[in-house]
């Protein structure tokens, strides 16, 4: 395990310091495509330039990357949507691209009523920890804000893990929880 100065661990996410830099966006997009590589999987989110673009200035609260002593260990993202994409998206009437694509052209922080629990990923030597649990609730305080909302999580769980750490996530929110089959 990393130790800092003082022999301790330190783990941040950077959802807590607000602001998220190009370098955490492609740290981030390393390690998802390493583990999920959807450059082979074209109904999934691309890690392309665009959506790099968009998730930097538009929604940097929902890539939240988590760090020990300073060196990139996971992350977690997830996608403000509507009740009525989302709906769409668990019935397999559009793709987690197209959820993506309408998405980034109709919600904003001021709209949504759902969130997709897009993607997480951790370090095996990291995991157990409920790291993705603490950086999804992390990212989904930030973007409620103020609003006095509770909205419906959804995701697509593609491992056992990821499935109880979504299903924790909603535990510890008080949300409802749809999962895509």
């Amino acid at each position: 395990m990393e130790k800092n100065n003082k022999g301790k661990e330190e783990v941040t996410f950077s959802a807590d310091f607000g602001r998220l830099t190009e370098k955490d966006i492609d740290e981030s997009s390393l390690l998802a495509e390493e583990f999920f590589q959807m450059q082979n999987k074209p109904k999934e989110i691309p890690a392309s330039v665009e959506n790099k673009r968009f998730i930097l200035k538009k929604i940097p609260e929902c890539d939240n990357i988590i760090r020990c002593n300073g060196r990139a260990i996971g992350f977690t993202f997830i996608v403000p949507c509507n009740v009525g994409i989302m709906e769409r998206f668990l019935s397999n009437k559009i793709t987690e691209r197209e959820l993506f694509d309408e998405c980034k052209n109709k919600i904003t922080y001021d709209n949504f009523d759902a969130i997709y629990l897009c993607s997480s990923f951790i370090k095996k030597k990291y995991r157990g920890r409920g790291l993705a649990i603490q950086g999804r609730i992390k990212s989904i305080n930030k973007i409620i804000g103020g609003r006095k909302i509770k909205p419906i999580l959804f995701s697509w769980p593609q491992t056992i893990e990821g499935g109880k750490s979504v299903k924790r996530t909603a535990q510890e929110l008080g949300f409802h929880l749809k999962l895509k089959k």
